[in-house]
Formats: C-alpha cells, structure tokens, sequence
C-alpha cells in the first residue's frame, strides 16, 4: 500500500458549527451544509481545489495511456439497432454509429436495399448537447425527438420534418419531456412532462409529472390529459397500441406500482384496466384482448388476459414459477416471455392461449432485458402482425449486440455483434451462491480470465445494487473489458432490495429492511476473501446511484472488508434527501425521515451522518456528476469534507467531479471513456497494483 503514505495536501474546508437541524427532538450536525450551493464562488473554488489533487493523483499513474487505449478499444465500435419501421414502401428508422462518432445518430433507410440518410447526428451538436429519443411519425413524415443539455434529463421536444429537413416551430409546454407516442394519423402526439414554472408551488417543479397531448401547428398549448391530481411524486408514461386504436396511460409510484388505463382514441374515452395502485402491471392490446403482466398475487410476476369489453377481469394465462417474469412481448401470434432465472435471462416463446412451446436459446449466460424510466424494457422486439423477432443481448465480456431468430427453423442469427477486442472464449463467468448473517443466500456472478488463480492475490471488483426493483443481471461495458483484460476479477453481487427474484426480494430491503441489502454486500465481499479469491487490500468496492449508497454504507459499517471503495452518483445524506429534485418520491423506498420510526432508521446507517473518528476507513473516491438530476450532487461534496475532517485514521478521501455531465455521466462517448480511465486509475492506484500492459 505504499502509494497511500504518500503525502498529499487537500485544502482545508470551512466548517460551520452552527449549522444543522433538530428532527425527533434530536439535533443534527451539518457543518457542510455551504456545499450544496454549487454555484456559490465558495463553493466552486472549493471544488476545483479537491479536482486538482484528485487529478494530480489519477493522472500520474503508471500505464494510463495504456488504460485509454483499452478502454477505448472497447467503447469505440460500429453500433446499430433494430430497425423501426415506419411509413410507406418498407421506410424505416434506425440507431446507427461508426467507431468514429462521439452520439447515436438517428437514420432513415426509404426502403430495403437504400442508402442510409443522416436525420439528425447530434455530433454536429455541442459536446454537452444528448440527443435523448427519437420517434417517427406512423407516416415516416415527422420525427419527434427529445434534446438535453449537460446529462439525459430535462430533454425538451422538437419536431423534425423528414423531406425538409427543417425543425417545425411546436414548442410542447412543460419541462423534462419524456415517454413520447404519436396519434396514428401524426396530428400530433402525447408525452410526459411537469408543469411550466409557475403552474406549482415553488420547489415542486420537478413532481406532478402528467401525460399531456401537442397538436401540431394549432398553436393551442397542450392539454393535460392524464395525471394525479393529489399525489405530487407519481410520474406516467404512454404508448400508443400496435393496432393504432389505443393510446396505454400509466401513472406510477416509483417502481413500486402503478396503474393502467386506455385511452380510446376514436372517442377520447378512458378505459380501466389496473385502476388501483397495488401491483407493477404492463398492457399489451392484442386484437380484442388485453395482455396484462402483472405481479399482482404473484410475486414472481404472471401473465393475464382481458376482454376488452371487461378490461378489469382478468384471467390468467401463464401462470407464476420459479423464475421472474419481467417482460411478455408479442409478435408474429405468439408470446415471447422473459424471465430472470438466478440474475440472468432465459426466454420463453408461449402460443397466444399461453400454451408453452420452447425455449429461445441465448448465445451465452447474459441479459436481453434493459431498465429505462418506463421500468423493464424488453429486449425482444418485432409486431403481433409481423413476423420479424429481433433479439437484443448482451454479457459480462459480449458488448449489446442484436440478432434475428426464426421461429420456423428455430435459429438465432447474429444481425449485429461488434468487435471490442474480447475474445470471450477465454473468460469464464460462475454464479455462486453464499450466506448472509440471517441465512439467506444470496446469489454472485464472478468473471475472470479462465487461467487465474484461486490463490487470494486476485485484484477484484466487487458491485451490487440493492434497490428500486433493480437487477444487476450481466451487463457488459469497456471499463468492465478493460479491467478483465488487466487480470482482474468483476464480482455482481444480487442483494436484496433488487428485482432479480420479484417482488419479495426487492421488499426484503426497503425502508426500515434496508439494512439487508447491506449485510448482503458485506457477506459478499467476506465471501471473496474467505473462497481464495483475494484479501481486502486487493479488493475495491464500486457502486453507482443506489449502488453508491451500498458501497459508502457498508464501508462506514465494515471498512476492513475493502481496500478501496469508487462511491458515483450517490445519495449520502439519508435525512436530506427529499429535499432534492424529485427524490420525495423515493420515500416510498427508503422511507420518510418525517417519520419518527423511518427517521431514526435512516440516521442509523445515512453515510453522512456515520463518520467516526475511530474507524480506519478505505481509500475512497467520491464522484459527482455536477448536472446530476437524480441524485443529489452536493451529497459526495459533503461527504469528502467530513471524512477529510473526521476520518483522519483512514482514507485518502477523494472528491472527482465530473463536469457537464449527468448522473449517467457524460453526453460524449469521448467524456464516457476519460472517466472510465480515471476510475481504472483509481483502482491501480488504490490497489497498488503493478500494471502490466492491457492484453488485447
């Protein structure tokens, strides 16, 4: 560990004594409460002073040019989607990048055998621009497209004229546009979005998200059409049905439940299907039928069907197992099913009465599944009219690659599989199974090159998530490549309070059970330890959003289990945190600290409120994303500057900003890649690793 005696000089931080609050008769320190005045000249300067030790650390060490080289290897490869088929003459659209192009660009093909066109290439945009979604017309005449600044929130809504080329002058009302679906005759389309300033009370711009409807060229404002009226933390989302008759309203709490109603577009009539906000429910129509997945009295997840003349009587046709059903999609008169078995996907093609007809066999143990803002999306894709299946997947060392199956022959053609310089026969991924304190197992992917040792001297990365119904299923990515092709070993733990085994799994570690997920992660990292894999000093603990709060919180309960700990995006200050954005929502996961019970709860384990000055904590980087609109980001702020006061017997404690950047980190694939490269520096540089040249 010698990189870590040598010295280094963080600039001191004011601390101010009187600031803080009394909650449940209890008083609260918060000396760094200045911090979340990010615009303050205090406050920046203050930032660019820990940027630049952090800096001056990560960008001496030994091999980073090789660490660039890897990663970018790995990041900078042709991308192409499935295409959307959309207007006259087989038109359609596509996702498409070179190894050259920084952003997605979004493309036209007028028919098969045709050129590509360019529609819209944000890389003519400015760096910090994102080109968020892109949806065409029915008619393949318009594209409805979403443009952020400094992240992949807060997009607002322009309309692109397919022949002209020219932006249409509609400027939807509202902030943070989102979830978009056109009226099948393109008069225009429905979205999501908050009020305008000045509609709500100050302070709640970013809640009573609401489904609105923009009428091209009317130059009348768009009508809110579906909401909540008293519940300001639900969001909504809408689609509109294959068969252009239905547009499918959601309004959500969190991801813990939601309800579903139609909108009839003939007639602008409402149609109940989940009225109640008790059961996650997603809502296919299928000719006079409704297919309803839902986990209602089924904790795993079932699939049901309605008539629609009685949408709310349900019948089930596949009924729940083992496994988790996280998404049915149906094409071609028939259900493709997909399940979480152990944290990994398996597919299940059912006729339409759900008589099961076999199983889609996947290229390897991966994902095809990915979680956006409308929850699980499937990554099985085509039309109930149709008869193409596109299959998106991906694993720990396959980048997202897309293939077509055919169900005649029952063959799983690659359509698109990149090369990133990883020969993914000479790694091996394992599921193992361990203990937590209480007996629960708990499951555990474990990557590696096949030849490494089981000698306890392995480098490992160990991540979980922990939260919000997620699951950590294999997920490739180039920093993940660039570290497997260093030698090192990438661990996924599958703790509680994720979605990977439904609906009671995730409750397991909500509000007052949170604190399972985190006995979860530290039986995981012991686990390592104690199966030959490695020792703590060879072992850094990394987290994102949710997951920055697992690793800060097991590293303030358990500091000997992990020599390092990369803490991105995190909500650190548990009492504060709905005070932030639209994070009173999350309440319904973390619990409330107005609640004297909930409250003391999170005190408890609130990272920023459990430094001790007798602990020897790891090594630890705190990453903020300045832009972050989902997580507080004056949170990793605070917290550097109470362990830099505090936890004077452990550390280094880092701050790294990541400017123009959101909480999923930068708009370019050129920022994405630096910060990469910075976080595989810290992992060298906290681990004292000797670097040997990336191979591949």
């Amino acid at each position: 560990m010698g990189n870590l005696n040598r010295a280094l000089e963080f600039p001191t931080t004011r601390r101010d004594p009187e600031s803080g609050y009394t909650l449940h008769g209890r008083w609260f320190d918060d000396p760094y409460a200045w911090l979340e005045r990010l615009d303050a000249a205090e406050t920046q300067a203050w930032i660019a002073a820990q940027e630049a030790v952090t800096h001056a650390v990560l960008r001496a060490v030994p091999g980073r040019d090789a660490l660039r080289a890897s990663v970018a290897r790995s990041a900078r490869h042709a991308r192409l989607s499935p295409p959307i088929p959309a207007g006259p003459r087989g038109r359609e659209f596509l996702w498409w990048a070179d190894a050259s192009d920084d952003k997605l660009k979004f493309m036209l093909r007028r028919g098969q055998g045709a050129p590509l066109e360019t529609m819209i290439d944000p890389n003519t945009w400015a760096s910090d621009e994102a080109l968020v979604f892109a949806v065409p017309s029915p008619d393949g005449a318009l594209v409805a497209f979403g443009k952020a600044v400094g992240g992949t929130h807060a997009a607002v809504i322009h309309v692109l004229d397919v022949e002209t080329g020219r932006l249409l002058p509609d400027r939807p009302r509202g902030t943070g546009h989102s979830s978009l679906a056109w009226r099948p005759d393109a008069s225009g389309f429905f979205y999501a979005a908050c009020p305008e300033p000045g509609e709500v009370p100050a302070g709640d711009e970013a809640h009573w998200n609401a489904i609105y409807e923009h009428r091209l060229g009317s130059g009348v404002p768009a009508r809110r059409i579906f909401g909540d009226d008293q519940v300001k933390e639900y969001w909504c989302s809408v689609k509109v049905s294959e068969c252009r008759r239905f547009a499918v309203l959601s309004k959500w709490d969190y991801v813990h439940a939601n309800v579903v109603y139609l909108l009839r577009l003939a007639d602008d009539a409402f149609v109940p299907v989940a009225p109640t906000m008790r059961s996650l429910n997603q809502v296919q129509v299928i000719g006079d039928s409704l297919l309803i997945q839902t986990d209602l009295d089924a904790p795993r997840g079932r699939l049901c069907v309605a008539s629609l003349t009685a949408p709310t009587e349900w019948r089930t046709l596949i009924h729940e197992n083992e496994d988790t059903l996280q998404t049915v999609a149906g094409i071609g008169g028939r259900l493709y099913a997909v399940y979480s078995h152990a944290a990994s996907h398996r597919v299940r093609i059912h006729a339409e009465d759900g008589t099961y007809l076999r199983d889609l066999v996947l290229p390897a143990l991966g994902s095809v599944n990915r979680n956006e803002g409308e929850g699980i999306v499937s990554g099985i894709s085509g039309a109930w009219s149709g008869d193409e299946v596109w299959v998106n997947f991906m694993s720990y060392v396959q980048p997202p690659s897309v293939y077509r199956y055919d169900y005649a022959t029952d063959r799983l053609s690659p359509y698109h599989v990149p090369d990133v310089g990883l020969d993914a026969s000479e790694y091996v991924t394992d599921q193992v199974w361990y203990e937590s304190p209480d007996g629960t197992r708990v499951s555990m992917f474990i990557t590696h090159r096949k030849d490494v040792p089981r000698d306890g001297r392995q480098a490992v990365r160990l991540s979980g998530y922990g939260g919000f119904n997620i699951s950590v299923e294999p997920r490739f990515s180039a920093l993940h490549a660039a570290w497997l092709k260093l030698g090192g070993v990438l661990a996924f733990a599958n703790v509680r309070g994720g979605g990977e085994y439904g609906r009671a799994w995730h409750e397991a570690a909500c509000k007052t059970r949170r604190q399972n997920a985190f006995d979860d992660y530290i039986a995981a990292a012991r686990w390592l330890v104690s199966a030959g894999y490695t020792t703590p000093s060879k072992l850094v603990s990394r987290g994102n959003s949710n997951g920055g709060l697992l690793v800060a919180v097991t590293a303030m309960q358990a500091p000997e289990s992990f020599g390092a700990v990369y803490c991105r995006a995190p909500t650190l200050d548990m009492l504060r945190f709905p005070n932030f954005g639209h994070l009173s929502s999350a309440t319904v996961e973390y619990g409330s600290p107005e609640d004297p019970v909930e409250g003391a709860y999170l005190a408890g384990y609130s990272p920023y409120h459990n430094v001790r000055a007798d602990r020897r904590y790891p090594v630890m980087a705190f990453v903020s994303a300045l832009n972050d609109q989902v997580a507080p980001p004056y949170d990793p702020l605070k917290m550097v500057a109470k362990l830099q006061a505090e936890g004077t017997r452990g550390g280094p404690y880092f701050l790294l900003p990541l400017r123009d950047s959101g909480h999923g980190g930068g708009t370019t694939l050129t920022a994405l890649v630096e910060q990469d490269v910075d976080e595989l520096s810290f992992y060298c540089w906290a681990l004292s690793l000797g670097l040997a040249e990336p191979t591949g």
